[in-house]
């Protein structure tokens, strides 16, 4: 690209383009605050679903993998309804039982 002549201000760029970039800018500045604030909350997810599955995995009778195992992972993945109401449970009875009426699975079948 050739060198700028003397006394213009830019070889290939007009004011009119640079306060357009300006403005321009203002609308990508909103999106990537919206976006932070999505990876956030995704992150939260993330944690709480973990959460989730280490008491799964720590439930009395819960087989890695089973079936009945596979259907909880995937019945508390969906909604956060499920996560709310299988978390409500004191005992690790009801919490088991809760699962195997949601998923139609026993917590033995397929072994």
């Amino acid at each position: 690209m050739p060198a700028p002549r003397e006394g213009t201000r830019r070889a290939g760029c007009s004011t009119s383009k640079r306060k357009r970039k300006e403005f321009d800018q203002e609308p990508y500045a909103v999106r990537n605050a919206i976006l932070a604030e999505k990876n956030k909350i995704a992150e939260k997810m993330v944690e709480i679903m973990a959460e989730d599955r280490v008491i799964l995995n720590k439930l009395h009778g819960v087989i890695m993998w089973s079936p009945f195992h596979i259907a909880a992972v995937n019945h508390l993945k969906a909604v956060e309804a499920n996560r709310m109401a299988f978390m409500s449970f004191s005992s690790d009875d009801n919490k088991i039982s809760y699962l195997e009426n949601m998923i139609g699975v026993k917590i033995y079948e397929g072994i």
